[in-house]
């Protein structure tokens, strides 16, 4: 294979990850929105395969973005890593990793937790509630910067170097 035969073929893993990993994210909120409408068992069984589908697929896409990313960047030219878009979104990137694993998921498990008591009739509303609140927030902050990227990435914009 030539070098451009494996820009081509790493060009389209990124963009399939990004497709992936996005493509999951954004749905989050729809199977939680629902969840919520059908109540009972369907909060647990909805927080469970997001769980699912995040270990399986969407964070795997993830990381298949940070080294397709690095391998283009040397495929390409290493002197991108002084462009700002760049520079910005591995910051972003690094920034969403962190608040996922610090905070996201601890919310996300105990907001599962708390969903399965509630569905076996346990009195933990007001604290599924705020858990559920706090993920939400999370979630949607996360998903921001995630799209944030996104944006980078396509327009690239000038903003220093």
């Amino acid at each position: 294979m030539t070098r451009a035969d494996w820009f081509t073929l790493v060009r389209f893993l990124h963009i399939l990850g990004a497709v992936v990993a996005l493509g999951f994210s954004l749905s989050y909120g729809l199977w939680l929105a629902r969840a919520e409408v059908a109540g009972g068992g369907a909060r647990p069984f909805a927080l469970r395969t997001i769980s699912w589908i995040d270990r399986r697929l969407t964070t795997p896409a993830y990381v298949v973005q940070l080294v397709t990313g690095l391998v283009l960047v040397f495929l390409i030219d290493t002197s991108l890593l002084r462009q700002a878009w760049l520079e910005i979104s591995i910051g972003l990137y690094a920034l969403v990793v962190a608040l996922a694993m610090s905070v996201y998921a601890p919310a996300h498990r105990r907001q599962t937790a708390l969903a399965e008591r509630l569905a076996e009739g346990e009195p933990v509303e007001s604290e599924y509630a705020e858990v559920s609140a706090k993920a939400r927030r999370f979630g949607l902050l996360v998903t921001g910067l995630t799209l944030l990227i996104l944006v980078l990435m396509v327009f690239r914009p000038a903003l220093w170097s």
